[in-house]
């Protein structure tokens, strides 16, 4: 598909029900294909499906895989003509488990980062759930690509609380003094002393150096 990106490119769906290329999965929900056009689409239907198996296939590489080829086509960016715009990364789609940084790449998956962001942390993501389910901006990249920073309910919620504000991000929040790689790298320095991973947001701006007050009042 990425060789050829057709309007009409799909997987073929043959071999997502063949029984060659799939196992079934017990108590399976009744998926169907909807329209996803934010995370919050996303997570809004997965999230009630899903709920009665979480546990079974939170980590399952095969059901994430399997899930993005069957909606593939409610999930694939395009542009206006209609025809694809693949990500070079298969991780948007799915889950090589054989590879020793699955794990971590696994953030990059359109539906399961959607799900897993509403689940950690859906009180307070809205910026993020609100993004086109296939966007990566600056601030997505950041608290999707490290499994660790995205299991920190405390540092999510103090991006979002320090650089986005009513739904959208505040300028120059990347480079400016107090800015988010600025946050990164203080945070580097913190965790020699402070259980930063840990940390609740509040307490974790009371502990910030002056040159983040200003992202604490500005306006987007």
């Amino acid at each position: 598909m990425r060789a050829n990106p057709t309007i009409d490119a799909l997987p073929p769906d043959e071999v997502l029900f063949d029984g060659v290329h799939t196992r079934g999965l017990l108590d399976a929900p009744d998926l169907r294909r909807a329209p996803m056009r934010t995370r919050r689409d996303a997570a809004s239907y997965l999230s009630p499906q899903l709920a009665p198996i979480q546990q079974r296939v939170a980590d399952d590489a095969g059901f994430w895989s399997w899930l993005g080829m069957y909606l593939f086509a409610e999930t694939a960016p395009r542009d206006p003509d209609g025809v694809l715009r693949l990500s070079p990364l298969d991780e948007t789609f799915v889950v090589h488990s054989e590879e020793s940084r699955s794990y971590q790449r696994r953030y990059r998956h359109y539906l399961w980062s959607a799900w897993r962001l509403q689940l950690e942390h859906g009180g307070y993501a809205s910026f993020l759930l609100d993004e086109r389910l296939n966007s990566f901006g600056d601030i997505a990249d950041r608290v999707f690509s490290s499994s660790r920073l995205f299991n920190a309910g405390g540092i999510v919620q103090l991006i979002l609380t320090l650089y986005t504000k009513g739904g959208k991000q505040k300028r120059q929040f990347g480079r400016a003094p107090g800015g988010l790689r600025h946050l990164i790298r203080v945070l580097d320095q913190f965790e020699r002393t402070y259980d930063v991973y840990g940390m609740p947001c509040d307490a974790l701006l009371n502990i910030l150096p002056r040159e983040f007050d200003r992202w604490k009042l500005v306006q987007p």
